[in-house]
């Protein structure tokens, strides 16, 4: 691979070709503030008071020829101003529990070189496949909430096609993954993968299967998970009639494996995983797509019973937004607190294997949802956007640490039985401006954005004594 690199750039040194310089920036900068709501019996509080995070990623692509070398930095979130919140502990990565900005990540250092017969890619990069159900770079915008972190591999790549004409793209990688929502720490985990893709793509239309070999091991520990996964997914555009065309994203993934990084009293010595999850959405574009209307699903298989010898939990990429209150805000919360409680000394001697592994940063998992959604540009600078988010459980809804002392029988987060599934109703909200659509600047995408999030739990989750829970954000995105 060096020798491949060191070809490629002595032939475009040899060539004396200009080196075009790219700008890349993308920076935002938010009010955001939650309505408090419980996360235990104890009377520890999530949600947040106002306050005041940023998020940046600067860089550059320097281009000569067929040589490009892609640089960036940033990628994590920032809290500069107010209130941190409230749920002890520093095992969730989005920075809440501190005040400062941080010296940015090196998020990108990587050599792409187009040759005649393929394309390679060395280094540093960011990961994203189909709508980023699995793997998501944080750079792909969601309907409702803003994006944090970013998948960050170090990968050696190589793509092909069956003829300069073709539509195929094959793919065949290996990374050493840094960040995702697995690994936590490079330093003590030591991640792999090697991906198999084919990608088919014609204009605005694409469809792909990505598969995937991994191995993690956590090296403090000395306990290892092997999985593989299959994702497929589609984008397509269908024109329905004159004015009026049918948008249709989907992806659907599996995994199966096994590990001994998590145990179970039944099964002390390793657990197998199988586990699978599903996202659409379906938009129907009028008056030259200013207008939008549609719907979005998804689905993340649960386990029915922790004490077997099958994790079936699927989690979706914390990056990939499902409305920005239920699982962002009070999911994410309850799982920080479970992991307090469940570490402290006066309730277990020893914290039970992998324990970390169940705090999830808001990610959609073991639920299924579905959110009726529309989008109207009445001007080029302005968008509006609505929707409403119903979610339900894919498992009896059971938190660890009160139904274990509750005899197995399951109770929430407050400690009361739960019966069904439901989880609650999310309205969702947004208007962005614009200023610049036509520019042809850098600056064009820069936006101002004021969203907001009512959630109503179902008496699974609380109901009552729960409250609405809302969530408003102030955010200037600039790119």
């Amino acid at each position: 691979m060096n020798l491949l690199i060191a070809l490629c750039l002595s032939t475009a040194s040899a060539a004396e070709k200009k080196v075009e310089v790219e700008p890349v920036i993308d920076l935002w900068l938010s009010h955001d503030q939650t309505t408090a709501f419980p996360v235990d019996t104890e009377g520890t509080q999530g949600g947040q008071k106002p306050h005041i995070d940023m998020r940046q990623k600067l860089g550059a692509v320097f281009k000569s020829g067929d040589v490009a070398v892609h640089f960036a930095l940033g990628g994590q979130p920032d809290q500069l101003w107010g209130s941190t919140w409230n749920v002890p502990g520093t095992i969730d990565e989005r920075n809440r529990h501190t005040k400062g900005l941080n010296f940015p990540d090196l998020r990108k250092l990587s050599l792409v070189a187009n040759l005649a017969p393929f394309q390679i890619e060395t280094g540093l990069t960011t990961a994203h496949w189909g709508l980023g159900m699995m793997a998501n770079d944080g750079e792909h915008e969601p309907f409702f909430g803003h994006t944090e972190f970013g998948d960050r591999v170090v990968r050696a790549r190589l793509t092909t096609k069956p003829s300069r004409e073709s539509d195929w793209y094959f793919t065949a990688a290996w990374d050493r993954v840094l960040q995702d929502d697995l690994t936590l720490d490079a330093r003590k985990q030591w991640t792999t993968q090697a991906i198999f893709s084919a990608l088919w793509r014609r204009d605005v239309n694409q469809a792909g299967v990505n598969g995937i070999i991994r191995r993690q091991d956590e090296m403090v520990q000395d306990r290892t998970t092997h999985v593989t996964a299959i994702d497929a997914f589609t984008e397509v555009t269908i024109p329905v009639s004159e004015g009026v065309n049918f948008h249709l994203g989907a992806e659907v993934a599996g995994i199966t494996g096994k590990t001994n990084r998590t145990t179970t009293y039944n099964s002390p010595d390793r657990l197998h995983i199988l586990a699978s999850g599903a996202t659409a959405v379906g938009m129907f574009g009028f008056l030259e797509e200013s207008l939008q209307l549609g719907v979005s699903a998804g689905y993340a298989s649960g386990d029915g019973d922790p004490n077997d010898d099958t994790i079936h939990d699927f989690t979706f990429d914390r990056n990939f937004g499902v409305g920005m209150v239920l699982f962002d805000e009070v999911m994410g919360a309850i799982d920080a607190a479970h992991h307090t409680i469940v570490t402290r000394p006066q309730y277990a001697g020893q914290p039970p294997d992998g324990i970390e592994a169940s705090v999830h940063e808001g990610a959609f998992r073991r639920a299924s949802y579905l959110q009726p959604r529309f989008e109207y540009s009445p001007i080029s600078q302005v968008r509006l956007r609505g929707g409403v988010l119903l979610a339900w459980a894919t498992a009896p809804i059971s938190h660890g640490f009160y139904t274990h002392r509750n005899g197995g029988t399951p109770v929430n987060h407050l400690g009361q039985p739960t019966e069904g599934y439901g989880l609650g109703t999310e309205y969702d909200w947004s208007i962005q401006i614009q200023p610049f659509p036509d520019s042809e600047t850098i600056f064009s995408k820069t936006r101002l954005s004021l969203q907001g999030g009512h959630a109503i739990l179902d008496s699974n989750m609380g109901g009552e004594r729960m409250g609405r829970i809302d969530r408003y954000i102030v955010m200037l995105h600039v790119l």
